[in-house]
């Protein structure tokens, strides 16, 4: 073939594909109208009042082009075809005016010349003549689909206000210096021109490129004044003072994001259990993918430093505190620093003085009415029944009792073993609880530091210079064999662990486990390994691992909660939930006497209790607090443990206790009993005893069991970013807790059902006669 033909050939396509039909895409919005200001003064002069406001003009103007659907129908009527009727004033547009008027409210007055005599128009004629004016206005700024020869055109789209976008510049919002010697010496600008920094910002929904960012200097203390933080030379070392009125955030090189960003971080992932890289997708899928910017998607990391920095400034606005740590740190370091100043040790400091009728009442002496019933009997569970008696060798103990109540209740005693010692205080109940989750923590002997490497570390940094170069055997002290983890004596074991736990094996085996114990398919092997339960002690002893192959975790997270869902306080435990730890953790929450609450709710209190006596630090409790079981607990325990039955009743039908059951009267006058505190938040078990339904969930397990919702999230934590995290949200969500407390007060509204279990009582009017 010649160099002719294939030159015509080549030509010959390049025209074939020119005729070929093709899809050109159509603008997605309207350019906002270029007329100029002298043609829009004009219009506004011959138009409305000269008295009328900058913002009124503004709203009228933004009313017309944010409306430009509503005027391609207004536009429609207004050029009827052979067999319609044209409407110069169509309906669309004069129900748009009445909209203005609504929305102008006085200053309606203000569109109309004195000449028109707007006083003496109906409503009906106010708005026609608002409608000529938003119709004319409209031709102006041409948005209008039809030309001079009424002739159809493109319809109407959506205004860009690309065009009237405001340059936004991100500056201190100190307008002078704060340090004290200075008096208020004014600030100068410390950035020079060719150094000023142009980054993205995030505000509200909308992204803005090419933003400026100015910091501010006094020439007296030397500080730096920046949008979110100060900066300033104390002794030598370079301090950050963290802003909690700042407008803005810095979280990335170039990345800003304004107050609403990142709430709407921390309300996101509150409200849904979000990661920061669920959150980040969602924000680039609902946001970043409709905007045309020159910016990246928002990633996880600034997501993550958004809530971060929101965090750190709500936490410390509560405590009436600005943070205050060395300049430049890393973030992992800054959410440690947060965590070790602002998280008082699990200690929630907005529940501090908490006092609400969910969680506390007046102190009674004595209870309105005490019956012959067993003192291990239940309310809501024993009324017509009789009480399982004790068995084992403290029977008679559990007679001698019965008969004690008995005989106070015919002679009428005060029989009250309320701890509070003072007639009105109030009483008050807490309850403790823990949920199986935790980060990893540094595998060498009692060491729960953080890791320093949490991508495949065993060790915390202290250990992992004195150990890491070592095999991973635990008595071996040869050097490591690059690539693996041990010498090369044991790399055999290594490469067993390896593809024994390996991640792409592990994730086979968890999911091969899972549907054996779901499905029970025959196919399947079938697992029988013995599953330690929460609470209990272990039937076998700890086997001490001979390798330091894999970081152990925390077992749980402990919390301290009120009835009303306000959380009080927060830890973790490490290997287990020992009575010991609960005891150390509740001394470490109220150290004096005057912190202590009356009652305490644990599903193991008669484990602690026991506990508490052989250590000897029952003979502190006792002045103050009382342990007290969940009802399931007790019913199931009170057959077999008198130390259980006697002290650990959670709502004794008797009456020996009237700070834990109480009696009320219904509408109808008629008495019946009741518990003191609702510990029966909402239904989420169901357990069926004697034909009575008993709910049984504990405020505490439902909080944890809210917990739990992050527990994908939380796991893949390190220690600081666990603790700082966790400790967050439950500060945020007793401040909601307590806000929806007040607000229900303020209004007088009920909660509705499905969040409310109503309490159980019995008709006690028979035992009263």
């Amino acid at each position: 073939m010649s160099l002719g033909s294939l030159s015509t050939t080549w030509w010959s396509s390049i025209l074939l594909i020119g005729f070929l039909p093709t899809v050109s895409a159509k603008p997605e919005h309207n350019v906002f109208s270029d007329i100029t200001f002298r043609a829009f003064s004009e219009f506004v002069e011959a138009n409305f009042s000269s008295r009328i406001s900058l913002a009124a003009v503004l709203v009228v103007l933004f009313t017309t082009t944010s409306n430009t659907d509503l005027f391609n129908l207004h536009a429609r009527q207004q050029n009827p075809t052979s067999d319609e009727s044209g409407q110069p004033i169509s309906g669309w547009i004069k129900a748009l005016a009445r909209a203005l008027v609504e929305k102008l409210g006085e200053d309606t007055d203000r569109l109309f010349k004195k000449s028109e005599k707007k006083s003496g128009l109906s409503d009906n004629r106010v708005q026609h003549e608002i409608a000529i004016k938003l119709d004319g206005i409209s031709k102006l700024l041409k948005l209008y689909p039809y030309n001079a020869q009424h002739q159809q055109q493109n319809p109407l789209k959506p205004v860009s206000e690309k065009a009237i976008e405001p340059a936004l510049v991100i500056c201190p919002v100190s307008m002078e210096c704060q340090t004290k010697a200075c008096k208020g010496r004014a600030l100068n600008q410390d950035t020079r021109d060719r150094d000023v920094p142009r980054v993205t910002l995030v505000k509200g929904g909308k992204i803005h490129d090419n933003v400026h960012v100015l910091s501010g200097k006094c020439t007296c203390c030397k500080t730096k004044y920046y949008a979110d933080h100060e900066s300033s030379n104390s002794n030598g070392t370079r301090m950050r003072f963290y802003l909690n009125s700042a407008k803005y955030l810095k979280v990335g090189q170039s990345v800003w994001v304004d107050r609403i960003f990142s709430g709407a971080v921390i309300n996101g992932v509150y409200s849904f259990h979000a990661s920061s890289s669920a959150f980040a997708e969602f924000w680039n899928d609902s946001f970043w993918y409709t905007q045309k910017t020159q910016s990246r998607k928002i990633t996880r990391r600034q997501v993550w430093h958004a809530f971060v920095q929101e965090s750190i400034r709500s936490v410390a606005q509560a405590s009436k505190h600005s943070l205050e740590v060395k300049d430049a740190l890393p973030i992992n370091d800054l959410v440690k620093e947060a965590y070790d100043i602002l998280g008082e040790k699990g200690v929630i400091r907005s529940a501090e003085n908490h006092f609400c009728s969910e969680c506390t009442h007046q102190f009674k002496q004595t209870a309105d009415i005490i019956t012959e019933h067993d003192p291990a009997a239940v309310i809501g569970l024993d009324e017509n029944h009789t009480v399982p008696v004790l068995t084992g060798e403290d029977a008679e103990l559990a007679i001698q009792d019965a008969a004690q109540a008995r005989d106070n209740a015919l002679h009428a005693m005060d029989v009250d073993p309320s701890p509070s010692p003072v007639e009105g205080s109030p009483v008050k109940l807490v309850v403790l609880d823990g949920v199986v989750m935790g980060p990893k923590h540094c595998a060498y002997d009692n060491c729960t530091e953080s890791l320093k490497n949490a991508r495949g570390g065993v060790f915390c940094e202290q250990h992992e210079r004195l150990h890491g170069h070592l095999c991973r055997l635990r008595d071996c002290n040869n050097p490591k064999a690059p690539p693996s983890q041990t010498c090369a004596q044991h790399q055999n074991r290594w490469y067993q662990h390896v593809i024994r736990y390996g991640r792409q094996s592990l994730l086979g085996i968890r999911r091969l486990i899972r549907r054996s114990a779901e499905e029970r398919l025959p196919w399947l092997p079938t697992f029988t390994s013995q599953v330690q339960p929460h609470d209990e002690e272990s039937t076998t002893p700890e086997n001490r691992k001979d390798n330091y192959f894999v970081a152990p975790r925390f077992y749980c997270v402990e919390t301290i909660c009120a009835p009303c869902g306000v959380v009080i306080a927060w830890t973790k435990f490490a290997k287990s939930e020992s009575e010991t730890k609960i005891l150390n953790f509740l001394e470490s929450v109220y150290p004096t006497p005057e912190l202590r609450p009356n009652y305490i709710c644990i599903d193991k209190a008669c484990k602690v209790l026991r506990t508490a006596i052989s250590n000897g630090s029952w003979n502190i409790w006792q002045q103050t607090s009382r342990f007290i079981v969940d009802s399931f607990h007790y019913i199931n325990h009170r057959t077999s443990d008198y130390l259980c039955r006697k002290w650990c009743n959670p709502a004794p039908l008797n009456g020996s206790a009237p700070n834990l059951v109480v009696v009320e009267y219904d509408n109808a006058g008629n008495p019946h009993y009741k518990r003191a505190f609702n510990t029966q938040v909402c239904l989420l078990t169901k357990y069926s005893y004697y034909n009575i339904n008993l709910f049984i969930l504990q405020a505490c397990e439902q909080l944890n069991a809210w917990v739990g919702g992050f527990q994908s999230v939380l796991n893949q934590m390190t220690v600081d970013n666990f603790n700082w995290f966790l400790h967050y949200l439950l500060f945020l969500h007793t401040q909601r807790v307590i806000r929806k407390q007040r607000e229900k007060a303020r209004t007088g509204e009920e909660v509705d059902g499905d969040e409310e279990l109503e309490d159980e009582g019995i008709d006690i009017e028979d035992e009263e006669e």
